[in-house]
């Protein structure tokens, strides 16, 4: 397959929050977008994008980068790909455009945060990057626990979609707050409420929750010692694979810069 690489245009706009959307509904951290945002960001001077497109004009993916002209440091911030594509084929070519970009702009150093992603663990070293520890702190609060639920929503739809095996109706409860997933042979939705009897319940507390969709936490250990309760007339083998599917040990998230 061929891809070209180019800079984003304003009409790349709608393509790249589409892409956006669907990358995210993959892993956790996806903030809320629009096209607003993007013709918003595209328009700083201290931020790139860069696309990559197949030979039909379709975009497979895009790249930000960011340099900070004060302390001429470069940054690669987000690479987004579409799901259906192979990530590591696409990804290459924008990181390396996007790298090659901010040397021109005689960045002193380029950084690119990997947030336990493994495919970027995989693709940065080839290309020169060392890795080293950092001391950044990252900080988060849920302020409205219900909005967080149906923000996390269609990740879990997604996870249980791939899950072989298990149909029914599931209640993840977060200090008072829930959200169900029914999944059927034939579909899976997300609902706002059920009066039905759920086959598989969890329940937990914000700063539970908060490690588990980050991966600090693994939820298998965390049923073990009391940090979260299920509910379910599951096995314990069939528990812990439904708690994997929806708490993957290792995952990461998008973030924006403020």
């Amino acid at each position: 397959m061929q891809i070209q690489v180019r800079q984003a245009r304003k009409e790349d706009a709608q393509q790249m929050l589409s892409l956006y959307t669907d990358f995210t509904r993959e892993f956790v951290g996806p903030a809320l977008r629009d096209l607003k945002t993007y013709r918003r960001m595209m328009r700083r001077k201290d931020r790139t994008y860069f696309v990559a497109i197949n030979e039909q004009g379709k975009m497979l993916g895009y790249v930000l980068s960011r340099f900070d002209e004060r302390r001429r440091q470069g940054s690669v911030d987000e690479i987004v790909v579409n799901p259906k594509n192979d990530y590591e084929q696409v990804a290459k070519p924008l990181i390396d455009k996007a790298c090659n970009t901010l040397i021109k702009k005689k960045a002193a150093m380029i950084v690119a945060g990997s947030f336990g992603n493994l495919q970027h663990e995989k693709i940065f070293p080839t290309l020169g990057f060392l890795s080293f520890e950092s001391t950044d702190v990252f900080m988060y609060a849920i302020l409205n626990t219900q909005a967080f639920l149906n923000g996390l929503a269609p990740v879990f739809v997604s996870r249980l979609k791939r899950m072989e095996g298990w149909n029914g109706l599931m209640q993840i409860e977060c200090d008072g707050h829930s959200v169900f997933i029914q999944k059927t042979k034939e579909n899976i939705d997300p609902l706002v409420w059920s009066n039905q009897p759920v086959d598989f319940k969890v329940t937990l507390n914000r700063d539970v929750l908060i490690k588990l969709v980050f991966g600090v936490t693994d939820s298998i250990e965390a049923n073990q010692i009391g940090q979260l309760e299920v509910e379910t007339v599951q096995n314990q083998a069939a528990t812990n694979h439904l708690l994997r599917t929806l708490f993957p040990k290792r995952q990461f998230a998008i973030m924006d810069y403020w």
